[in-house]
């Protein structure tokens, strides 16, 4: 008796045309959105005890984002060379994706992260979350997650931002005081930010329309993914008399609208159906809501993005089919379990469950 394993491409590099040319709007943005990064940080107001200025923290995520690029793009070209397959470089198109791996796993960490804690996480990124599943279309999980999950949990002490205002808010909910006087300073960016992509939402809002206006987002995660944390952060702020900074301060800063333009709607990673990417959405945006409020980690966005990655085959398999009936129906219940979690939430932190 013999066994035969069949392997195929995921659907999103079954049309090379089509995956090219979704790959370089996403670059584009990806590059435009890196270098406002750069410019924004150069203008952030610092502490007057700070040891560093803005224009050290620009140059610093400048240096960041080169390295991350070109750690990336090394390391396929090594992989390809023993694989034989280096020719491929001889054109720019074979570089989009490799650069824009390196330059996502820049963003997700922070300025203050040394340069060989972002090498190895560009390497475990791009060799352990990518190449060895075959490369692009293949792989599980996201690789930029991979690399900066894998950052994070390694060099936790290297990678420690205070006064973020995610921080901030999180320790009011334990007594501290802190008063939001103004919304613009998080538009604009000007903040101590978890990461080098937590930048100006309008930079972000636009780059968003783009990758809309090309179709390179799907809208049914994104918004189900923004619906959900607003639908989250109403309801438990009205539980525990937060008023609407809570729901603003989690719109607004951290990764969520990096994540919405960037993270949320990769293709591979993701389910295929109306009603799976649905209740992929959702099921991060509970999970990410969740370790923000209850848990230790500030952020909570990649853990939540990974598990969302792991549970894509169980959802894809589970739902065979696609019509307006399971649609609408897939949508209310969503919009249930997701106001019925934030009511647990909600409660759980009044009753002392934050960490």
């Amino acid at each position: 008796m013999t066994m035969e394993f069949v392997t195929k491409k995921a659907p999103i590099v079954q049309n090379s045309q089509r995956t090219y040319k979704r790959s370089l709007n996403l670059h584009i943005a990806l590059l435009v959105v890196a270098l406002a990064s750069v410019v924004v940080k150069a203008f952030v107001t610092v502490p007057d005890d700070a040891g560093f200025t803005a224009l050290d923290q620009a140059f610093k995520a400048f240096m960041m984002l080169a390295v991350g690029a070109f750690a990336s793009v090394l390391i396929e070209l090594v992989y390809s060379l023993f694989e034989g397959t280096v020719s491929k470089f001889e054109q720019y198109k074979a570089y989009v994706e490799p650069i824009s791996t390196g330059l996502l796993i820049a963003m997700l960490l922070p300025t203050i992260t040394p340069i060989y804690v972002l090498l190895l996480a560009v390497f475990v990124g791009v060799f352990a979350g990518k190449l060895v599943y075959g490369g692009y279309g293949f792989y599980i999980f996201n690789p930029a997650l991979v690399g900066a999950l894998f950052a994070k949990l390694s060099f936790k002490a290297q990678l420690v931002v205070d006064g973020t205002p995610l921080i901030l808010f999180k320790d009011s909910m334990n007594g501290a005081s802190y008063t939001f006087n103004s919304i613009w300073p998080l538009i604009v960016g000007n903040y101590e930010a978890i990461a080098i992509g937590s930048t100006s939402v309008l930079i972000l809002f636009l780059a968003f329309i783009y990758l809309c206006v090309t179709r390179v987002i799907d809208l049914r995660i994104a918004f189900t993914y923004l619906i959900s944390i607003v639908l989250i952060t109403v309801v438990v702020g009205y539980i525990n008399d937060f008023n609407l900074s809570f729901s603003l301060i989690n719109l607004l800063v951290g990764l969520t609208a990096f994540s919405a333009v960037f993270l949320i709607s990769e293709p591979v990673s993701t389910p295929t159906s109306r009603e799976t990417k649905m209740i992929y959405a959702a099921v991060v945006a509970v999970i990410m809501m969740a370790v923000r409020i209850l848990g230790t980690q500030t952020e909570g966005l990649i853990f939540a993005i990974l598990f969302g990655n792991m549970i894509t085959p169980f959802l894809n398999r589970t739902v065979k089919r696609s019509d307006a009936k399971s649609f609408l129906t897939t949508l209310i219940l969503l919009v249930i379990v997701v106001v019925g979690l934030a009511f647990v939430i909600g409660n759980v932190l009044k009753n002392g469950g934050i960490a």
